[in-house]
This record gives C-alpha cells, sequence and structure tokens, in this order.
C-alpha cells in the first residue's frame, strides 16, 4: 500500500463537473488500496475575483485581512470535493492548511513552510479516510500562541503538496494541471511544444523562476531538497508526464525548517579567468550572434556572458573564458573589431565566485549577503551574474583565499562544501537547451555611473532586501568608456517597480553622480539547459535564433545552464519559436 499525494490546481476544479470528474478518480485509486492526500487550489479564478473585491474596498488593505480573505477560496474547493467523494462511498474529511499542521513564519502573503505536525492527518490516514486539504496557506504562532491565518503567495499550493510529501514521507508527489507535464515551451505560443519525459530539478528551478508557471519555484525547491519523486501530470488524462529528478543527496529533514533549510549549500571558485570587453559595438540586431559564432568556430567556450546598458546607438558586451584561450580569443577579437567597428580589452588573472543553493534568487537577502560580505573585505566585484540556484560575481585571483574564508564564514560552509575548479557533473548526452521560458512581467532598471568601488552592489542589493524587492538577472558590466564607473542593470516584477522609486531614490542619494533609468517595455525570454555548461557555442545559437528574425537584444545574462535575452515585448512570443525552432525541441 502507497501514499500518494495529489495535487490539483485551480483550472482542474474549475467547476463542479470537474470536481466530481476528480472524485471518481480518486475513487478507482482508493479502490486499489493507496492511502492518498488531495491538495486543491481555489476554483478557477476565484483568487483573483477574491483579489479584486479587497481592491475594491482598499488599494493597500492589511497583509493579515487579505491572507484571511484568500485563504477562503481554498476552503470552498476542499469542502465540495470531500463531498463529491462521500458521495462516491469514499470516506473523506477536508482540513484547511492550519487544520492539517502547517505551521509558517510570521509572514502575510509569502509566508515559507516551518514545520507540518502530521499527528492529526496521520490519524485520519490510517482510518481510511481520504483527506482534503486547502493548498496555499497554513498558520503562524504569535508571540502568545494564538494562530494567525498565513498564505504562501501565488503558486502556494504546488508548495503545500510538496511539503507535505516530504512531511509524510509519501510514494510520490502528483501535481495535476491543464497541461500534459512540463512541455519544451508554452503551448499556447508554439503549438508543435513537445512534452518532456524526465526533467533535473535544477532545470525546473530555472525555467520555473523565469516564467514557465506550470510549477512553482518554491515547490521544485522542496523536491530537491528532499529528494521527493515529483510528477506532472494533466488532470483530463491518465498519461505518465513528467518526472522530475533530483540530483542531489536528499537533505534530513529537521523538525521547524523545512523551507527553512540552509540556502546556501556550496561555494566555487573557478580560477584563471579573463574578463574580456567588447565595446562601442553596434546596438542593432544580429551583433551578438556575430560575436559568439565567432568564438565557437574557435572552439572557445564562454562562461558568464553580460549585456547590461546601451549608450545612444552603440552597446558593450562582456564575457568570460579559461586563460589557456586568451591567445585564440584575441585573435578572433581582432576579427570582430575589424568587421563590426569598436574596441575590446581584457582583464587577466581573475577568478570566478559562486554561491550556489535552491530558491536563491528567491531570498533576495542572499544576494546582498555575499556582497556585504565581500565589501567589508574590500574585495572589488568585476562582474555580477545570477539565476535561481547560484549567484557568481568575478574578482581579482589575489583575493581568493580572502573571499573563500570570509563568504565560508558567512554562510556557515565548511571544507566539504567548498570546491576549487569543480569539475562538471553533467553527463555528455545532456541536452544544451531542453526548454524555454518566457516571462511578460517583467521591467528593467539600470543604475548608472556608480563608482567602481568595493560596497556599491553590496548596498544597492541590501537596500532592495530590507524593502523585500526580489530582483532577477542582475548584471554588472565595466563600460570601457567611461573610467572608473560601472553600471548595474537587473529586472524585476512590474508590481515591484510600482513599489520601487522610494527605495531608488534612497540609493541615488548614497551615490552622488549615479542615476536611475528604466527600460523600454520588455520581456525575458529564457533558453535551459544542463548541457549547456560544456557545449561550445550554444549562446552563439541562441543569438542567431534571434538574428534571423531581426529580434534585438537588450540585456544578455547567463549561468551555467541558462542563458536569458531580454527583449522588446513585441518581439517575445516571436522569440520564443524561434530559438525552439532553431534548436528543433519539437522532435
Amino acid at each position: 500500500m502507497s501514499l500518494l499525494i495529489k495535487k490539483f490546481g485551480g483550472t482542474s476544479v474549475g467547476d463542479i463537473d470537474k470536481i466530481k470528474n476528480i472524485a471518481r478518480q480518486i475513487s478507482i485509486s482508493k479502490e486499489v488500496g493507496n492511502d492518498i492526500v488531495i491538495v486543491v487550489s481555489a476554483m478557477g479564478d476565484s483568487t483573483d475575483q477574491l483579489s479584486s473585491l479587497a481592491k475594491s474596498i482598499s488599494i493597500n488593505p492589511s497583509k493579515r485581512d487579505l491572507d484571511m480573505l484568500l485563504s477562503t477560496g481554498e476552503q470552498v474547493t476542499i469542502a465540495l470535493l470531500s463531498m463529491a467523494l462521500n458521495e462516491y462511498g469514499v470516506a473523506a474529511v477536508s482540513m484547511t492548511g492550519s487544520q492539517v499542521g502547517i505551521i509558517t513564519e510570521s509572514v502575510h502573503g509569502k509566508a515559507r513552510i516551518l514545520d507540518i505536525k502530521t499527528e492529526r492527518i496521520k490519524d485520519y490516514i490510517d482510518q481510511g479516510y481520504v483527506v482534503v486539504v486547502a493548498g496555499f496557506q497554513g498558520a503562524s504562532l504569535s508571540h502568545n500562541g494564538s494562530m494567525e491565518i498565513t498564505t504562501l503567495g501565488r503558486g502556494g499550493s504546488d508548495t503545500s503538496a510538496v511539503a507535505l510529501a516530504t512531511a509524510l514521507s509519501a510514494e510520490s508527489c502528483e501535481i495535476y494541471t491543464d497541461v500534459c507535464g512540463v512541455l519544451t515551451t508554452d503551448p499556447r505560443i508554439v503549438k508543435n511544444a513537445k512534452l518532456l519525459d524526465l526533467i533535473s530539478c535544477e532545470e525546473m528551478l530555472e525555467l520555473a523562476s523565469v516564467g514557465a508557471s506550470v510549477l512553482h519555484p518554491r515547490a521544485v525547491e522542496i523536491a530537491r531538497n528532499y529528494g521527493i519523486k515529483l510528477y506532472v501530470k494533466s488532470s483530463d488524462n491518465d498519461k505518465s508526464g513528467t518526472l522530475l529528478q533530483s540530483k542531489i543527496e536528499p537533505l534530513k529533514l529537521t523538525r521547524g525548517s523545512l523551507e527553512l533549510t540552509k540556502t546556501v549549500n556550496s561555494l566555487e571558485i573557478v580560477e584563471q579567468q579573463v574578463v574580456v570587453a567588447l565595446s562601442n559595438l553596434p546596438d542593432k540586431p544580429g551583433i551578438a550572434a556575430k560575436i559568439f559564432e565567432k568564438l565557437s568556430e574557435a572552439e572557445i567556450n564562454v562562461d558568464l556572458i553580460i549585456q547590461a546598458t546601451h549608450e545612444g546607438k552603440r552597446n558593450d558586451i562582456t564575457f568570460t573564458i579559461s586563460k589557456d584561450k586568451l591567445q585564440e580569443t584575441i585573435k578572433q577579437c581582432e576579427l570582430i573589431i575589424s568587421e563590426l567597428g569598436g574596441a575590446y580589452s581584457f582583464t587577466n588573472d581573475m577568478s570566478k565566485l559562486s554561491i550556489q543553493g535552491a530558491g536563491i534568487m528567491g531570498r533576495p537577502s542572499v544576494s546582498a549577503e555575499l556582497f556585504e560580505t565581500l565589501s567589508k573585505a574590500n574585495i572589488n566585484v568585476n562582474l555580477i551574474a545570477t539565476s535561481e540556484i547560484k549567484v557568481s560575481c568575478v574578482i581579482d585571483i589575489k583575493d581568493v583565499n580572502k573571499a573563500i574564508r570570509c563568504v565560508g564564514e558567512k554562510f556557515k560552509l565548511n571544507s566539504t562544501q567548498i570546491y576549487i575548479n569543480p569539475s562538471s557533473k553533467v553527463k555528455k548526452e545532456e541536452p544544451e537547451v531542453r526548454g524555454i521560458a518566457l516571462d511578460k512581467n517583467q521591467v528593467q532598471v539600470s543604475f548608472l555611473n556608480l563608482p567602481d568601488k568595493p560596497g556599491v552592489a553590496a548596498s544597492i542589493c541590501l537596500s532592495l532586501a530590507e524593502a523585500n524587492l526580489i530582483f532577477d538577472t542582475i548584471v554588472q558590466s565595466e563600460r570601457t568608456t567611461k573610467i572608473n564607473k560601472k553600471d548595474i542593470s537587473f529586472t524585476m516584477s512590474k508590481d515591484d517597480r510600482i513599489n520601487a522609486d522610494c527605495v531608488f531614490e534612497s540609493i541615488i542619494k548614497k551615490l552622488p553622480g549615479s542615476k536611475v533609468e528604466d527600460g523600454p517595455s520588455i520581456a525575458k525570454v529564457s533558453a535551459v539547459g544542463a548541457g549547456m555548461a560544456f557545449k561550445v557555442g550554444t549562446a552563439g545559437k541562441i543569438f542567431r535564433a534571434l538574428a534571423n528574425q531581426q529580434i534585438n537584444i537588450e540585456m544578455i545574462a547567463t549561468s551555467e545552464i541558462r542563458t536569458s535575452c531580454i527583449v522588446l515585448e513585441k518581439d517575445c512570443d516571436k522569440a520564443v519559436k524561434a530559438i525552439h525552432d532553431h534548436f528543433e525541441l519539437y522532435k
């Protein structure tokens, strides 16, 4: 007999007929002897409707009252599904997040789960009940011991389901949705998007963090950390769907920290790096493609790629390479400059420092803590690149030992969690691009004319983190047209940008001569694949796909397994289709 956790999203429980259909499916599964816990979302657009009701009363309602309101959506679903199950002769009981024992932080709106007190739910399971749980919600304990209803944020029902699977040591967790699993991209944009039978949690984290809405990043993070067998399936058929696979040694669950595990679990140093800067390039479609195609022709594997800001009709692109490829890179740069104009320069004896851990970008304080730690040690940061699971920066090789010591101490890392020049664990057959995500809910912001000194990145990130503003795709490049000046660009959600003006003003006051500049209406298109780390020329292929459609790239940010391009919003659907077709992901 197996214990199964099944989660049904809002579209899957959108009306009474769908709820009855789910009850029939569950009754069949129960008949074969499985123990079952069901987690559900609010019906259809109920959460949006409740949010609209709140906004009709107040532009800025109390977060506590908003949680009280929004949590009612799931309570309607659990009651109806429990009634339907009982009508089919299946003993069922409905439970809210607090009743089932989900204990969270004392944060309203996007609380993280600390613990799940499983005694009550286990008792019902032992009695043969199907337990129907309200997703998206839990309860925090106030200072006087009373309960406060909290919500986990958008997509929180996924998080509830995987957390319950962890706490109950379930056989598996199945997420049922209105698509057949994880696809290579959004089928509404690309009709021949292909179903993926298998994807790593690391790849799914990257896709989920940059717009793939099939799974919430926090749910994937829990599955990765605790080795949960996680499936994404269609609620309309019984096909196997997509299996998410964790590639790390599962953590041991400890009481009181289910979602508050150690955010940073490793520090990596890659030595013998060179920063190459191409400056004053034409700002038009095809330039990035020509550059990286020329480099790949010489078998030069590029690591970080950063294109952060524009100046008039000219642009700068910075990237890193291994030192042993420097002479060949210089030859290729000379060919590039002779064709495109501009200039090139390089900085030798550099190292890439990276901290890694699931869900780093969902916790803006982590990046801030890294940069603040380096600043206090008087270590200057030359480049910055971020992803959902890693924050990387380039520092002078002479500062490496000091950086290892202070960063290791800050994040409480032992010697077994610090890696110098680690070898890739990616299998050779891993695809360079497995899927493509699109995020239209983004704006681009740049801090210009920043002083080139330790602590600048730290002060910006700290200010944003303190205001609980989540920033992504952070890139910092050195503009060779200005002496001792840097620009830092990043993306953030449109909602967060609305609330950011006061924070930005306070940052600018601390940095005389700097200014904030909003970019045009943009969207982020991201290609993700585990094989990207070691296959030469992947970036060039991505940029060529966009160039062939005359799509200009506003901003570039990369990690080992993700390349993100910021494009104009009007071009975003065309960009997704272009990359998907170029890599023949439909096969």
